[in-house]
């Protein structure tokens, strides 16, 4: 027979068990959002160096583009 201090403790931690999910699936979010942030700048960034002009050749500047949108997530 549970005491009423261990069906206390049970559903404390099922109410806990219940909030973790629920703050694991914020942080699954959350991280997708920051993740899907930091891919959209590091795309403009190949994008300005192609559009730049400076003293590299078109070779140089495409592998300057892909080794930037291999750092996406």
């Amino acid at each position: 027979m549970k005491e009423p201090e261990d069906e206390a403790f049970e559903d404390l931690a099922k109410r806990q068990d219940d909030w973790g999910l629920q703050g694991s699936r914020k942080h699954q979010i959350m991280r997708y959002v920051e993740n899907n942030a930091r891919n959209d700048v590091i795309e403009e960034v190949p994008q300005h160096i192609e559009k730049c002009s400076l003293a590299f050749g078109k070779d140089s500047i495409q592998s300057f583009t892909v080794y930037i949108r291999n750092m996406k997530k």
